[in-house]
């Protein structure tokens, strides 16, 4: 009989295909280890579910529920594997026995980024927390404000895509835990390559400004918003297509049409994950912004949407954030840190592009396949 791990996601509060596919990776990499997977996922806080169709976030569960029972069983998940528990304590799906016997039974939870605790979860012992927003988490837990302050210290093993934390130059701290570093992870089998389209865009996908800037030892730690605008004369610099698919409050989209960016709804590139398939199908290449906060602190991230890019085929160009420290770099994917190596990187880039391609797909396989990292994983944390 196959061990069991509830994975715990929000997929269904934020009903993208890219998040989709973030914890479907997961689900995925865990199958293909051999485990069965139940999936949960719980409104924490008010107004937490986004519904597309209105473009409000309420505390109504319905479309979350709706998607939800449309996406999983792509993964392999069935409804009595799932569980979604609203505001009002409904467990959806499974109901909560079912929950209740899934997490009894589990060899373990794996929380994948997700400020989620409820006392419930004590009744598994293993549980994982993977910590995907370096630095704002572990200030959260030094200071005890904002909702990723609690919830990670109920987790006995945590790992961190700030994978240079305790490097000497690496500023974010430890909030006094044990971190493992760790990668984001990518499920190259559910990615076809096919060939580039030679006058595709090199795209940028990103949420502009995810909240206000970080203040932690009298320095400040910004978002995407204040490392992206150091690069807005790119198209002006490289006379070729350049999209910018950036969402959230305060996008100068004037300014970045001004300047000759294509522009593109966010949303409509990652409607769905068949939707976003194709979106990153025609790209040309992936270009990776970067937090400040992610850049200013030498963290290690690398975008868990980059590794989409590598298994479709498509090479990535990527700010430096110290990921070079333990991911090859300089084939498939290419590190800038400013305007003047960005140029350069996208002329390496188009001078080989398909040595690139062809070296993107091997990087995707050889350090983010999904059932290779979480295996490791899994061993750090003494549970497989």
């Amino acid at each position: 009989m196959s061990e069991l791990a509830v994975v715990i996601g929000a997929a269904g509060k934020l009903p993208y295909g890219g998040m989709a596919y973030y914890w479907g990776h997961h689900i995925t990499g865990l199958k293909e280890l051999g485990y069965e997977v139940h999936y949960l996922e719980r409104l924490d806080q008010p107004s937490e579910a986004y519904n597309p169709e209105t473009n409000e976030s309420t505390d109504d569960p319905s479309y979350a529920v709706t998607y939800l029972a449309d996406l999983l069983p792509r993964f392999g998940v069935r409804p009595e594997q799932t569980s979604f528990i609203d505001r009002g304590g409904k467990c959806h799906f499974s109901g909560w026995p079912t929950l209740r016997t899934a997490l009894d039974q589990a060899a373990f939870v794996l929380n994948v980024g997700v400020p989620t605790w409820f006392d419930d979860l004590e009744r598994c012992e293993h549980r994982i927390f993977i910590d995907c927003d370096p630095m704002f988490t572990q200030v959260a837990m030094v200071t005890g404000e904002g909702i990723r302050a609690d919830p990670p210290g109920h987790y006995e093993t945590l790992f961190t895509y700030g994978a240079r934390i305790g490097a000497e130059d690496c500023l974010i701290p430890t909030a006094g835990r044990t971190w493992f570093p760790a990668r984001t992870v990518v499920a190259t089998g559910l990615w076809d390559v096919a060939p580039a389209p030679f006058d595709g865009p090199i795209v940028a996908l990103l949420h502009w400004a995810a909240g206000r800037d970080l203040e932690f030892e009298g320095r400040s730690f910004g978002h995407k918003n204040r490392e992206f605008r150091r690069f807005l004369e790119l198209r002006q610099r490289r006379p070729r297509r350049f999209m910018a698919a950036v969402g959230g409050g305060g996008t100068p989209s004037d300014d970045l049409d001004g300047k000759g960016w294509e522009l593109v709804s966010p949303l409509r590139a990652t409607q769905t994950i068949d939707v976003y398939q194709a979106f990153i199908a025609d790209s040309r290449a992936d270009l990776g912004i970067a937090k400040h906060a992610y850049v200013a602190t030498r963290s290690g991230w690398f975008s868990d949407r980059s590794t989409c890019y590598l298994a479709a085929g498509r090479p990535v160009l990527h700010q430096d954030t110290g990921f070079a420290d333990w991911l090859p770099e300089g084939e498939g994917v290419l590190a800038f840190t400013d305007m003047d190596s960005l140029l350069d990187a996208i002329d390496r880039l188009e001078r080989d592009y398909d040595r690139h391609s062809r070296a993107a797909r091997r990087i995707a396989k050889k350090h983010f396949e999904a059932r290779t990292v979480l295996a490791e994983m899994l061993e750090q944390a003494c549970v497989r």
